[in-house]
């Protein structure tokens, strides 16, 4: 399919590409629609396939689960694939939810009165709890 964009008297034409997505390496179509959304008519060329783009975190941010969560403490820690576990205030959260282990997150890294910390988190997926409504040990 071919696009056009307007951008004062310069008319740019856009072309549908197949690129390969640097981290799963599948093929994907990048529409002339995506090309000319682009508010500086000269778009940047994604690297990632939409399907990646959707589960991997955005730049800047990552993800990681609740490991522990104290709720008359309100706080607890994330743990990390790469990394080690990340101390996490409650008040961060975006939305407010009840957290339990095994929550997944989003989330930034920085610094807290005690060094790194998670700041601006959003719960992607809650976990179910492992325990009863009854059981109040550890987080509670």
């Amino acid at each position: 399919m071919v696009g056009k964009s307007h951008l004062g008297r310069r008319s740019i034409k856009f072309v549908d590409e197949t690129l390969y997505c640097e981290r799963c390496g599948i093929s994907f179509l990048w529409t002339s629609e995506e090309q000319s959304e682009s508010d500086t008519g000269a778009p940047a060329q994604p690297t990632l396939c939409p399907g990646c783009r959707y589960l991997l975190p955005q730049p800047g941010r990552e993800r990681g689960l609740v490991k522990w969560f104290s709720h008359k403490k309100r706080y607890g820690f994330i743990a990390r694939a790469d990394h080690g576990d990340l101390f996490f205030h409650r008040s961060e959260l975006v939305d407010n939810v009840r957290l339990h282990p095994g929550d997944l997150l989003e989330f930034s890294v920085g610094e807290g009165k005690r060094g790194p910390a998670a700041i601006g988190i959003t719960v992607l997926k809650p976990n179910s709890p492992a325990h009863s409504p009854d059981d109040t040990s550890r987080n509670d």
